[in-house]
């Protein structure tokens, strides 16, 4: 397991969105996850005002938001330079400043995912990390490159 501490500075994403949800590898492989990443990417990138598969080579974010009530929604998306710019529809979440967890996987699972979650897990039970359980951010470059943020206690 290997990890780095990183400071993320606030972003705003905006996408498709599927309530109460718990955050780990199997929600992030779900069907329902998948269908909705290809939609957006499908779409394309409406910021730019382009047409189709034009997001290609922009990461796309899966975003674990907690509600008061200490449920998860996941927000599938693109982040963007402002509010103004999501595109019309879109579920819009502002993540504030916070200073996160950064793992990569490291090949221990043929799954990046699962390899990137189980790696949190082992983190937390030897408690080098203590999860904030406020936002977490998978990072995707590509259908099988990801990069996964959890915020943390410092």
């Amino acid at each position: 397991m290997t990890y780095s501490i990183v400071v993320r500075s606030e972003a705003v994403f905006g996408g498709l969105v599927v309530p109460r949800v718990r955050p780990s590898f199997k929600v992030s492989n779900g069907e329902l996850i998948e269908f909705l990443r290809d939609r957006l990417r499908d779409r394309g990138d409406t910021e730019l005002g382009d047409q189709g598969d034009t997001a290609a080579g922009r990461p796309l974010f899966t975003v674990y938001v907690p509600d008061p009530a200490g449920n998860y929604n996941v927000l599938i998306g693109y982040d963007y330079a402002s509010s103004d710019t999501v595109p019309i529809g879109d579920v819009l979440a502002r993540v504030p400043k916070g200073v996160y967890a950064r793992f990569e996987p490291n090949g221990d699972y043929h799954d990046p995912v699962e390899d990137v979650w189980a790696q949190v897990d082992d983190a937390t039970a030897s408690a080098e990390i203590t999860r904030a359980y406020r936002e977490e951010i998978e990072i995707w470059r590509g259908v099988s490159e990801v990069e996964l943020l959890i915020s943390i206690l410092i």
